[in-house]
């Protein structure tokens, strides 16, 4: 029997993404995707976020780095990865990686919409619609 090794996140997106550059030339970002959590605490709901650490590269890298920013809202399929290493004074650490394979882009609207550059089936993120049919659209509304 084969396993399974998925995660599946939808959240917020903490902070601007850090991108950079393997030394083989590969885009790589980082990111921190915050998904709630509540709890009871007497009579009251109390939400706290739960913090994730999230790496991608190639075109998923390239598409988040250009367009994503703090706030915005992801759906991310992940392959979750375990680290072991040793530092410099011979102490073990233990890490476990968040390797995302697929994200789904969850705001209503996003940067670069409708551009050349805009994202694209290879970042995996379906296309919104040019923006004069989200103009025609808005304009039938009858509020």
């Amino acid at each position: 029997m084969k396993g399974l090794n998925k995660a599946y996140l939808i959240g917020h997106i903490g902070q601007d993404p850090e991108v950079r550059t393997t030394a083989t030339g590969k885009q790589l970002v980082k990111l921190s995707l915050a998904t709630s959590n509540s709890r009871k605490v007497g009579e009251e709901w109390i939400d706290t976020p739960d913090w994730h650490r999230l790496t991608m590269f190639d075109k998923t890298a390239e598409f988040i780095g250009t367009y994503a920013r703090k706030g915005d809202v992801l759906a991310v399929e992940c392959t979750i990865r375990p680290n072991k290493w040793t530092d410099k004074e011979n102490v073990v650490h233990y890490e476990v990686s968040l390797l995302v394979d697929r994200i789904l882009w969850l705001n209503g609207k996003h940067r670069g919409a409708g551009t050349q550059e805009g994202p694209g089936a290879s970042a995996r993120v379906p296309a919104p619609p040019p923006p004069a049919a989200q103009q025609d659209a808005e304009e039938e509304i009858p509020f």
